[in-house]
């Protein structure tokens, strides 16, 4: 296989971790299929994602489509003769007419165990959801959302304390290894996929600004597992209403990338500010360990209310 003309798509960190494998075990990758660059960042400076960089840097032809529904972005993959396109964590649907080119298909590195969390976010899914095992399916791609054969699936445990950032670390790397190895007898491996279970299908919500946003009328460990699947980007974030003319701005934006349940009295209000920037939840308290305000560096809870005593007793929304 190694020598078979190959097509990757794929944009996020989770991804780049199987394009640089197939790359430094040498396979023919061809071209590459990437998010188009975008603004990002204070300066809103248009950067590419880092499977742009790395396959510039590797010297491999980068595609950028908007989306696959014209003759000449389906001619233009046409070109690249691909016997199999690998796609991970890439954004764009991918059209049937597409899916027919490469003689061996589409192959996906998906990061659940399907039927579980089709969908975008299947790793933040897994965590709000409590899952105590999430992992890679490698899959063939059919027309419809994850809904392929399953080829090979593996599983991996997610703690308390794990964090998306974390998480889709691991999983990355995992997602590279089960790619090789489908890659090492890729025509066994192809002829032994099977059908999903009908038993056990969930779909993962995408990410919008206000997903990010903390309830804390939610339960404390709710909270927590919402702040770890957003950490460390996009990050939770919540507000801290003045109710004054303390400051130019009537309330704080306030990030939060890490948070510890905490013993506290009970029956205060939720989303109360106390000492050491612990606030109430609905049956608890979370001690916010890890945190950034707008225009600001990240920096500790503690560190943060030092400098803004006005904050305890204000209510966070």
């Amino acid at each position: 296989m190694k020598n078979r003309p190959i097509v990757f798509l794929g944009t996020s960190s989770f991804s780049l971790k199987t394009l640089a494998a197939l790359c430094k075990a040498r396979f023919n990758v061809v071209g590459v299929y990437s998010r188009a660059p975008k603004p990002a960042g204070r300066s809103y400076k248009v950067q590419k994602s880092v499977v742009h960089e790395y396959a510039d840097e590797m010297g491999i032809p980068v595609y950028c489509p908007k989306n696959f529904k014209s003759d000449e972005e389906i001619d233009q993959f046409r070109a690249l003769g691909a016997d199999l396109a690998i796609l991970s964590s890439y954004g764009l649907i991918i059209p049937q007419v597409l899916l027919n080119i490469p003689s061996h298909g589409f192959i996906n590195v998906h990061a659940s165990l399907l039927p579980r969390w089709r969908g975008a976010a299947p790793i933040r899914s897994a965590i709000l959801a409590g899952d105590d095992k999430t992992g890679i399916t490698v899959m063939r791609m059919d027309a419809g959302v994850d809904t392929g054969e399953i080829i090979s699936m593996k599983s991996v445990d997610i703690f308390p304390e794990t964090c998306h950032g974390e998480l889709a670390n691991k999983l990355g790397e995992l997602g590279a290894e089960m790619i090789l190895e489908t890659l090492d007898d890729l025509d066994l491996h192809l002829s032994r996929s099977r059908q999903q279970p009908l038993l056990g299908i969930s779909y993962s919500k995408k990410i919008s600004k206000d997903l990010c946003r903390i309830c804390w009328n939610d339960s404390v460990k709710n909270i927590l597992r919402h702040i770890k699947a957003f950490s460390p980007e996009p990050a939770s974030w919540t507000e801290i209403d003045l109710q004054s003319n303390e400051e130019k701005r009537s309330n704080i934006r306030l990030k939060v990338y890490d948070a510890k349940i905490v013993n506290f009295p009970a029956n205060a209000p939720c989303g109360l500010i106390h000492e050491n920037m612990i606030v109430s939840c609905q049956n608890g308290a979370l001690w916010l360990t890890e945190v950034q305000a707008d225009g600001k560096n990240r920096m500790s809870g503690d560190d943060f209310l030092r400098g803004r005593r006005n904050l305890v007793g204000k209510i966070a929304r």
